[in-house]
């Protein structure tokens, strides 16, 4: 079993309320509520679809057991941290020289360095993977997927009944190929 936990929340949202604003050209506050709703859905959605987080947070893969390799499940990640509940009931980091982690496509696989064996955890033992994830402000993924987001708040603002919106699907298309 695995689990991913937030342990620092991304501090900003890849799209601003400013520039949902202006794509929608509202000159006004008084519907930023649901302007920051809808933004807050299609990045979510985005995230979702592609398994990108778009803005800088600190996650915790949490695992039970030790698997050949690793696999984290979101992208993009450095490992920051690995640490686990020894034999002896003692949590212990594992020196970064035991492992390696590195980008296959698209995701981290982390597995025991040349030479090294995941060490033996304690009976009822835990994995904790520290991870620091987003996108780079400069890196071109994150002005497709903040495209994606503009058409897509535009599309749920405009149409709050709900429609297709092919641009966001096209543009997300793009980013999942991207990342293969």
């Amino acid at each position: 079993m695995s689990e991913i936990v937030t342990l620092e929340p991304p501090q900003d949202r890849a799209v601003t309320l400013e520039e949902a604003r202006q794509q929608l050209r509202l000159d006004g506050r008084d519907e930023d509520l649901l302007l920051g709703a809808k933004l807050d859905a299609a990045q979510a959605e985005l995230e979702l679809l592609t398994g990108l987080k778009l803005c800088q947070q600190t996650l915790e893969l949490l695992l039970e057991g030790w698997p050949q390799e690793i696999i984290v499940p979101v992208r993009p990640v450095t490992v920051a941290e690995i640490r686990y509940t020894a034999a002896n009931g003692v949590e212990v980091t594992l020196p970064e020289g035991d492992y390696v982690a590195r980008r296959r496509n698209g995701f981290t696989r982390i597995r025991p360095a040349s030479g090294k064996v995941w060490p033996q955890l304690a009976d009822d033992g835990l994995i904790r993977i520290t991870l620091s994830a987003g996108l780079a402000d400069t890196d071109p993924d994150l002005q497709i997927a903040r495209a994606a987001i503009l058409v897509k708040t535009a599309s749920m603002f405009e149409n709050r009944e709900g429609a297709p919106c092919l641009a966001f699907d096209t543009l997300v298309g793009q980013l999942q190929c991207r990342w293969i």
